[in-house]
């Protein structure tokens, strides 16, 4: 999936990814905690190629990320929290996105005894770090800054990093059918198996002969075994490897995701969205899309009935109102140029334009 970072495999060796400048980037993903923070870096970085090589910071045991990393021909070394600065590295940058602190304040602070500045991405504030400028594209960014010395920061939906693709498939006046029957279903990139399950059997229980597409994500969990399954009246099937996910979101007349990124790539696209939460950090999330009017929330997918999910559906397909509200107020809050934004400052702060209050300079 083109969108998901997934490319042609070349190695690169170290002497490639010292020439020009380089981004440090350290980041963390799995099947346990997602693959929204690589998934964001990953954005950034393509962005950024030629003028910019990035090299990544990964644990060890992370594996996938290795992978995905090495596919898209960017440099990886592995993260020692005891000793996170790896050995000849000299970056005009440092980018942080994790919610894995461990290590991070050696690491910045011999980012800074370099003169090296560092900016971090976080979301609903979580995780902040004593960086030069925090970015939070969230829809409950940080207000204040507590424990954490001055950093200077951008926040707001104006900040969500989102591949650029999202951008091609936008459209002012969004057509919304009467009735609904496509369906996009993206749960993420790990292991979704128990809330694909009620999702699939809730909109079963619709009675509607929908037409639904799901993103079987990074990881292996059992996705052909679901889809051999009798879904009937639904019509499900997989997205296929070379399909455009941000096509396939577009395209259809209700997306039902997680509280991460994917929910910002329906919005982005003007796709009417359901919402559920794996965790606290997503409850609040789509507690604050809902409040606003941008989605309907699902609430915990632990304790999402299948029962409820049909009839929020059934009440949904049937809404083109309420639909074509949705998707009014998704276009309006997130244009999906986040990521152009924040390439921008990345490109300023490693040529030595650095937001006020922030001094390094420019390798």
């Amino acid at each position: 999936m083109k969108e998901w970072g997934r490319c042609a495999v070349r190695e690169k060796t170290q002497e490639t990814i010292a020439v020009g400048k380089v981004l440090l980037v350290r980041t963390v993903a799995g099947p346990a905690i997602g693959f929204g923070h690589l998934r964001r870096t990953l954005t950034l970085a393509r962005m950024l190629r030629p003028a910019v090589s990035s090299l990544f910071l990964l644990d060890a045991g992370d594996r996938d990320s290795q992978e995905q990393v090495r596919n898209c021909h960017f440099g990886c070394c592995i993260y020692k929290p005891r000793k996170p600065w790896p050995e000849q590295a000299s970056p005009s940058a440092v980018l942080i996105d994790t919610r894995r602190v461990q290590g991070l304040r050696g690491l910045i602070a011999e980012a800074h005894r370099r003169e090296v500045p560092v900016v971090s991405i976080h979301d609903l504030g979580l995780a902040l770090v004593a960086s030069d400028l925090a970015i939070d594209g969230s829809a409950r960014p940080f207000a204040a800054v507590s424990g954490v010395a001055a950093i200077r920061r951008r926040a707001g939906p104006s900040f969500i990093v989102l591949d650029p693709a999202y951008t091609r498939y936008r459209r002012r006046s969004r057509q919304v059918r009467r009735q609904a029957r496509k369906i996009f279903v993206n749960l993420g990139g790990g292991d979704s198996r128990r809330y694909y399950r009620k999702v699939l059997a809730g909109l079963q229980q619709t009675g509607l002969a929908l037409d639904v597409v799901g993103v079987p994500g990074f990881v292996d969990w059992g996705q052909a075994d679901l889809a051999r399954e009798d879904w009937r009246p639904l019509h499900f099937r997989w997205a296929a490897r070379n399909e455009s996910i941000a096509a396939l979101v577009s395209r259809a007349d209700l997306a039902i995701t997680g509280g991460g990124i994917a929910a910002y790539e329906a919005l982005s696209v003007g796709t009417p969205l359901c919402a559920l939460s794996y965790d606290r950090a997503q409850r609040m999330t789509v507690r604050t899309l809902a409040e606003s009017g941008l989605c309907v929330d699902l609430g915990y997918g632990k304790s999402l009935a299948p029962s409820r999910l049909a009839l929020q559906c059934r009440r949904l397909a049937g809404d083109q109102e309420l639909r074509r509200m949705l998707a009014l107020q998704g276009l309006r809050t997130v244009d999906g140029r986040g990521a152009l934004r924040v390439c921008r400052i990345l490109r300023a702060v490693m040529a030595g334009h650095i937001p006020e209050g922030i001094q390094a300079k420019s390798r």
